[in-house]
């Protein structure tokens, strides 16, 4: 687990606090974590992250924005987005845009959002197998 880097990008600092806390307490000694989504995508231009969770609704640069901008730099990094208030429609353009997955707010618990971390990274190491198997055959 301590091989991938995961990014969090919530202005709520509470819940960046327990997210964190979360994903260091099961191993992840990579998170880093943002409050202002510009800042966060400078870093994600710069730096390789292989999980990112970002809220949906985040002053200066829209959620939905955001996870835009960042599929024109990394299609492979596997997308959670989070939320309190959403709906069916923006739900549905993250899912077009290639999310991975949605965790609602309030948090259901520590194990609920270490299981669907746990789910993008067994799909990351799906994608990288096809890949590698791939490059093998060519």
């Amino acid at each position: 687990m301590s091989g991938y880097s995961i990014m969090i990008v919530e202005d709520e600092t509470a819940i960046s606090d327990l997210l964190q806390k979360t994903y260091a307490s099961a191993g992840y000694n990579q998170v880093e974590r943002y409050a202002k989504p510009a800042v966060a995508l400078e870093m994600f231009k710069k730096k390789k992250y292989h999980i990112l969770l970002a809220d949906m609704m985040m002053p200066e640069i829209d959620g939905v924005e955001f996870l835009r901008q960042i599929r024109e730099y990394d299609p492979l990094t596997q997308v959670i987005m989070m939320t309190a208030h959403s709906t069916l429609d923006r739900l549905l353009t993250c899912l077009e845009l290639g999310a991975n997955d949605c965790i609602l707010k309030p948090l259901k618990s520590d194990d609920y959002v270490l299981e669907v971390v746990d789910d993008a990274i067994k799909k990351l190491e799906r994608w990288r197998a096809a890949m590698k198997e791939t490059i093998a055959i060519s």
